[in-house]
């Protein structure tokens, strides 16, 4: 068998399994259907439908529709018009007017969960 082969066998071998443990045991992450009715603080209901392609959100603010188009966040999820802006996190929602909160803590659940791999 020609040496050179060998160790570029073995290094080919080698780097398949350090690679083949680099994909870890998936983590739960929490799957936000469409529509979801939050729980909040003073008996209050933040109702909120996302849109499919989850680019905007509606909410219900003095029984009239608010839409919220998706914006960058630490948070999970999040989406404003400027005025309004909406915190989406697993389980947990806030909705925020001018930076003064009008719903929140919100929670609901147990919502669905999706296990994904870690690279």
């Amino acid at each position: 068998m020609n040496p050179i082969w060998n160790t570029q066998y073995c290094a080919m071998i080698l780097g398949s399994i350090v690679l083949a443990g680099c994909v870890g045991p998936g983590v739960d992450e929490t799957v936000l259907p469409t529509r979801i009715n939050y729980q909040c603080a003073d008996n209050k209901v933040l109702q909120v439908e996302r849109a499919p392609d989850a680019r905007a959100a509606a909410v219900l603010v003095n029984n009239k529709p608010v839409v919220l188009q998706r914006a960058g966040s630490a948070a999970q999820e999040k989406y404003s018009d400027g005025n309004y802006s909406l915190y989406l996190d697993g389980e947990r929602a806030i909705l925020e007017e001018n930076s003064r909160v009008l719903f929140g803590p919100c929670s609901a659940g147990p919502l669905p969960k999706m296990q994904r791999d870690r690279y």
